[in-house]
């Protein structure tokens, strides 16, 4: 099953090999819930080729942003 915000990416902007910054820019342009935290843990998951499981979207913006980062 495709995850539908690395489908928006790749049908609405074209994005074919999304990166954290991607997925931070969704985060933030995007209203709060309009994707279910499991699925930007799988999105997440998916671009960093591990698993990732933030607990909240709090943790998710934290996290997306150190990863934009490369902060450790």
């Amino acid at each position: 099953m495709d995850n539908p915000i690395l489908a928006r990416l790749r049908d609405n902007l074209g994005v074919q090999h999304p990166d954290p910054a991607w997925l931070l820019t969704l985060l933030t342009a995007l209203e709060l819930g309009r994707y279910s935290l499991e699925d930007w843990n799988s999105a997440l998951s998916a671009v960093l080729g591990r698993r990732i499981l933030c607990p909240s979207y709090q943790t998710l913006s934290h996290y997306l942003q150190k990863s934009v980062l490369g902060v450790k």
